[in-house]
């Protein structure tokens, strides 16, 4: 169950050189944030899009995951270069990055990656990490919906994850989610540990708005 702040703050989409704005649709629907959820339990989460002054708690963030789940990442997050072209790249038109704080910490980031041109315009990946003393709270659910509603509102028609296989908890959360597995591809994972690893795709089918 989640709630919003009553004074809300409204977060303008980062300009490209030039002073042209790269985003309409995507700002528009950023009006709602900061959010607040309560958690199972009663935790209040604050709810936003990452700026560039987040750019030292993304990282801290990403530095007290374990290795188990580092290694699930698609990126090498322990690498400062890596969180510092998240940061100077940031455009929520092509990649909306989502971050839930307590007390001013980051604890989760979930984010919608998207093309607004080629054959895969009509589709959106999404990602969710979490602080593991912050799971089993339902947090990862309430943020793969805001993703869902946000993408349903800019009109895509379909949302994938990609999953190693052996994460079944993280499965499982899509599927309760309405995601349903289409594919599974043996080995098709390497971790930075030279491990390789099953790759499990899930689709969700959303209501087009036309």
């Amino acid at each position: 169950m989640w709630m919003c702040v009553k004074n809300r703050t409204r977060l303008s989409a980062p300009r490209p050189r030039g002073g042209r704005r790269s985003m309409p649709r995507t700002e528009a629907l950023l009006a709602d944030f900061p959010k607040t959820w309560h958690l199972e339990g009663g935790t209040k989460v604050t709810v936003r899009p990452m700026g560039r002054e987040d750019r030292a708690k993304v990282a801290a963030f990403f530095q007290s995951l374990p290795e188990g789940d580092l290694r699930a990442l698609k990126d090498n997050v322990r690498d400062p270069w890596i969180i510092d072209q998240w940061v100077q790249q940031l455009n929520y038109d092509r990649v909306l990055p989502l971050l839930a704080e307590v007390d001013g910490r980051v604890i989760a980031d979930a984010s919608l990656h998207r093309r607004r041109e080629g054959w895969r315009r009509h589709l959106g990946g999404v990602r969710v990490a979490v602080d593991p003393a912050y799971r089993q709270k339902g947090l990862a659910s309430l943020l793969i919906d805001e993703l869902i509603d946000i993408a349903t509102r800019e009109g895509l028609e379909r949302l994938y994850a990609e999953i190693p296989g052996e994460n079944a908890a993280a499965i499982e959360t899509f599927r309760k989610r309405g995601f349903e597995e289409v594919a599974r591809f043996e080995r098709n994972l390497i971790d930075l540990a030279g491990t390789y690893h099953d790759l499990v795709v899930l689709h969700l089918d959303l209501a087009p708005l036309h």
